[in-house]
């Protein structure tokens, strides 16, 4: 028996790009948060300084839903949901909306990458998920 991929968490993974603005006194990224990220964000916070080849996250929420923004270098975001996986690479001002449901990984392709994340909750150590094996897309 195959299980359906019509009520996947990944299916409501949305993406998008940033508006750069680039002249003489530098660059300037735009992302309107109330146009993209489909919740009112009420935490953020960033991680930095990860040596590249490294990776960070290894969890899912039950709850929370989360608005990644690579603000520097490259970072692959590996995403699965116990039916389907899918990668994705973001580059500067790439961003991603993870919804509940979806266990994420992301590794931090270059020296200097900067990852920025928007939530909808509080932090609640209740509604991390650790056990990647319950994620694991089944094949038939």
């Amino acid at each position: 028996m195959t299980r359906s991929h019509v009520g996947s968490p990944l299916r409501r993974v949305t993406r998008g790009k940033a508006k750069l603005v680039e002249d003489s006194r530098g660059r300037l990224g735009v992302i309107d948060i109330a146009r993209n990220a489909p919740f009112v964000p009420v935490r953020i916070f960033w991680i930095s300084e990860v040596p590249a080849g490294t990776a960070r996250g290894g969890h899912a929420h039950k709850a929370c839903s989360q608005f990644l923004v690579c603000l520097r270098g490259r970072i692959n975001v590996d995403a699965i949901d116990g039916t389907l996986s899918q990668n994705y690479v973001l580059g500067q001002g790439d961003f991603l909306n993870l919804v509940p449901g979806i266990y994420s990984t992301e590794t931090f392709l270059d020296e200097g990458s900067v990852l920025a994340v928007l939530c909808d909750r509080p932090y609640e150590p209740d509604d991390y998920v650790y056990e990647r094996e319950l994620f694991v897309p089944i094949r038939v």
